[in-house]
């Protein structure tokens, strides 16, 4: 058989292409590969294929095309983004509409037509939803379900009344890390935070065991920390994988300190979201979250200081007026007292003037005495007995001068 020229073969090749593909579109299931992209350019060129698992558990290549997108459809890339959220990089599973064509010089490309962002979404909800059926599964004591709702043994853990002890999972000098720091260290209150840095890869290939490292570095430090922040900047749908493995979601899940995620998303929720104790959108909404925990303590404290401060002013109120009440009470209790006593004091006076001997001689009675002692019995005295009689304007001596009769006066001796 005498050979062809190349030229021959390209134009026939292309002649074979253009017959089955010419003027048609495909839909085409791939994965992206070596992507070469010109936003500047508007242009972008990359490999598609397709893989299988062997039996042995390796990743087999059962396909591999040249692909395209020309500046035309180029807006198709910023839609796919958009919808998705998810960067166009490599290693994404695609649902593509193609054309399919043969250049004699540059070989057999694809050009990708349009991206069907809503196969991409499905696909990586199958993936989450997957994993955390497997946990729910597997894990009944530290995930469960309710009313539709995913509860866990870290949501449930009490949360400290104030949050000031913190360990961060981080990457090094990344936007989150800066994010986070600059919020806590210029809080309005003045808030002190003590933070102990846990930096570790928190994104692309092995940030899923490198973040569970560092949780069993914390949980093994013995540190009574108040809380677990984890944070993360930001960066594509798929830098987010990490945060949807099903190692992560199950460490998270049975975690013995709360944790706080804030890993930057703004779209999807990630199963370390669904199964921390608390989830916020960003790294500075994770300072934000802990300023606010801690300012609720504040003002509940200041409100009770209020009412305690309230209560003592009512009370010291009351107790004055009880004071000054009871004061009025004794002062007329006390006047009353003493003007009755100065009445039985007067009474007593003209009693005891009334009383007095010299008024009582005035009246016509007299004292008989002996030897200074007054005589009140007619037994005291007996026959030639002295003694003195006092009158009201003197005192007479007098000599008793017949028997003592018991029954007789003085006055009867004395005769």
């Amino acid at each position: 058989m005498s050979p062809i020229r190349l030229s021959d073969l390209a134009f026939t090749l292309e002649a074979v292409v253009d017959q089955h593909f010419g003027g048609k579109a495909v839909w085409v299931l791939a994965e992206t590969s070596d992507i070469k992209n010109y936003p500047d350019r508007n242009y972008c060129f990359l490999t598609l294929v397709e893989r299988e698992t062997s039996s042995a558990g390796q990743q087999e290549t059962l396909a591999k095309l040249e692909a395209c997108i020309w500046r035309r459809n180029y807006h198709t890339i910023r839609e796919f983004e958009s919808a998705t959220g998810v960067a166009f990089a490599r290693n994404i599973k695609l649902l593509l509409l193609v054309s399919v064509g043969f250049n004699p010089v540059y070989g057999l490309r694809l050009e990708i037509l349009k991206i069907d962002p809503s196969y991409t979404l499905g696909n990586l909800e199958r993936e989450r939803q997957a994993v955390l059926d497997a946990l729910l599964r597997d894990h009944p004591d530290l995930i469960w379900q309710e009313a539709g709702q995913y509860i866990t043994a870290n949501q449930l853990l009490p949360r400290p009344t104030v949050l000031q002890r913190l360990a961060l999972i981080t990457a090094p000098n990344s936007d989150g890390w800066r994010d986070f720091r600059h919020e806590l260290q210029t809080n309005p209150f003045g808030y002190n935070f003590q933070v102990d840095e846990y930096l570790t890869q928190v994104q692309g290939q092995g940030a899923e065991k490198a973040i569970c490292d560092q949780l069993r570095r914390i949980q093994d430090s013995g540190i009574a920390y108040d809380a677990v922040v984890m944070v993360r900047g930001g960066g594509s749908q798929l830098d987010f994988g990490s945060f949807d493995t099903y190692q992560l979601g199950q460490t998270v899940a049975g975690f013995g300190i709360p944790i706080l995620a804030g890993i930057g998303h703004e779209r999807n929720v990630s199963i370390t979201d669904l199964l921390c104790h608390q989830s916020v959108k960003t790294p500075t909404k994770a300072a934000a979250f802990l300023i606010e925990h801690n300012r609720r303590f504040e003002e509940g404290c200041l409100h009770l200081g209020n009412r305690l401060t309230g209560a003592v002013r009512e009370a010291l109120q009351n107790a004055q007026e009880r004071l000054d009440s009871d004061t009025e009470r004794l002062k007329f209790v006390l006047h009353t007292y003493f003007r009755d006593r100065h009445n039985e004091l007067t009474e007593k006076a003209v009693t005891i003037r009334h009383l007095d001997p010299s008024n009582v001689l005035k009246r016509g009675y007299a004292l008989l005495l002996r030897n200074g002692r007054i005589i009140t019995k007619a037994g005291d005295l007996q026959p030639g007995d002295k003694a003195q009689l006092q009158l009201s304007d003197g005192r007479l001596d007098v000599i008793i001068s017949q028997p003592v009769d018991d029954q007789q006066t003085p006055s009867q001796l004395m005769q």
